[in-house]
């Protein structure tokens, strides 16, 4: 199909930035609206066209006019694949926010920028990419504006990364390449998100659903040796890897923060849709925790699809209200894990003897301003954690079972923000229990 001018393109992402950068006024809706149709009036984002170095430049400009931010490009030459001719340039774009009091920590969101047609070695067809994935880039760039916006004293204390990533559609390059990258340099990431195919409502059927937003994670690491496996087989702890411990507190927040609003987040316990991946699954590769936002239903109509009657991922077919309310969950989630604590360290369950009562114990994090503990169980066949209980020292027995329930410990701060929850390890020799007078060691 025709290409748009180079100059038309130039102009609409010239108008979007100035009506995104403009008045308070304008909704969260209708900055991303301007986003997605900026990147979706390029002719296409195909990793290997020349059109996607246009759209990385401007998306680094973007994030460069925001505050605070530091931007880079990250590049590699990718090889020849079954889904590239030959090889070329993936190019992240990658703005970091620093964090005030712990930047050694860091959490990511992404949105892959590429797209793709019918046939994903099509470098020329028209390729808009609105829903897949405009919609989740516009969120990060969205998320980016609103930290960057926050008063000094009020930014995070753990440092952001808000990433662009290219290559998605043929075979996560760009994200496997940062996540692989930040591995090797020992980056402590506690948490990704990545947003992909987010703004859709409509299903195939002609059913809106708006109400919520899918959240997928991984249940058995990719990581861990043979003897974590067995272990992990041994207690039925399938269902408590870091992501999923990550995908229950995104939950948590969400329905704190969204409560009486109309909208909430669906858990699904498997890594990716059926038989399908995201950039999330590059960083669960390497052993970071990581989940995916998915819209409810997908309209393959709409999706990897070369624009004809009937079928393509076109702007007019994003539901823009409800990117916003996906865009608020993600908000709400990463400033509370933003400024929480670190989880406790060395939780152990007691195994001394048969008997019912659960003994659990740990060790303090290094921390600031820590308050105390919560111990939180759940019946083995819940997916939520149903029960807390308030520990102030570093040690707590049960009544209940630890044949009946599941057990974990996070550790909350003078601000009520709490740290990711982290699933006991057995312990099988009695060792001398702390005292509960116990200091949290200072953060540096």
């Amino acid at each position: 199909m025709r290409k748009l001018p180079a100059l038309l393109f130039f102009a609409a992402l010239s108008l979007s930035a100035s009506v995104a950068s403009g008045e308070e006024s304008i909704t969260v809706a209708a900055r991303l609206e301007e986003t997605v149709r900026a990147l979706a009036a390029n002719p296409t984002r195909h990793t290997a066209s020349k059109d996607i170095a246009v759209v990385k430049l401007w998306l680094r400009d973007r994030l460069a006019k925001l505050d605070g931010l530091k931007v880079e490009l990250q590049s590699y030459k990718s090889a020849k694949s079954r889904r590239l001719a030959e090889g070329v340039e993936v190019t992240n774009v990658v703005a970091t926010l620093r964090g005030r009091t712990a930047p050694d920590r860091v959490l990511v969101v992404s949105g892959h920028y590429d797209s793709r047609a019918s046939d994903v070695m099509d470098e020329k067809e028209r390729a808009p990419g609105a829903n897949d994935d405009a919609s989740g880039v516009a969120v990060v760039l969205e998320l980016a504006r609103r930290f960057a916006a926050l008063p000094a004293k009020q930014r995070p204390e753990k440092t952001i990364v808000f990433l662009c990533v290219a290559g998605e559609e043929q075979g996560l390059l760009g994200a496997r390449h940062f996540a692989r990258n930040a591995r090797q340099n020992r980056v402590r990431i506690e948490a990704m998100f990545t947003n992909d195919i987010v703004g859709n409502t409509r299903a195939p059927d002609g059913k809106r659903v708006r109400e919520y937003v899918r959240l997928f994670s991984e249940g058995t690491p990719a990581t861990g040796n043979p003897m974590q496996q067995r272990l992990r087989r041994a207690l039925g702890a399938e269902w408590d890897s870091p992501s999923r411990q990550l995908a229950r507190y995104v939950h948590a927040a969400a329905a704190r923060h969204l409560k009486g609003q109309g909208f909430s987040v669906k858990l699904v316990f498997r890594p990716d849709r059926f038989l399908r991946g995201g950039d999330h699954l590059a960083f669960n590769d390497v052993g970071y925790a990581a989940v995916r936002f998915t819209e409810p239903h997908e309209d393959y109509r709409r999706q990897h699809q070369d624009v004809r009657e009937g079928f393509g991922d076109t702007p007019d077919h994003v539901d823009y209200e409800y990117l916003a309310r996906v865009a608020q969950v993600n908000f709400v989630a990463l400033r509370e894990l933003a400024n929480a604590p670190s989880p406790p360290r060395g939780v152990s369950i007691h195994v001394k003897q048969l008997e019912n009562p659960t003994t659990l114990s740990w060790e303090a994090p290094v921390a600031k301003d820590l308050s105390h503990y919560e111990v939180v169980w759940r019946d083995t066949t819940a997916a939520l954690w149903q029960k807390t209980r308030r520990v102030e020292g570093l040690t707590v027995t049960l009544k209940a079972s630890k044949d009946d329930w599941h057990f974990g410990v996070r550790a909350v701060d003078k601000d009520g923000n709490r740290s990711l929850v982290v699933y006991p390890r057995p312990l099988r020799r009695e060792r001398a229990a702390p005292s509960k007078k116990a200091k949290p060691k200072k953060e540096n």
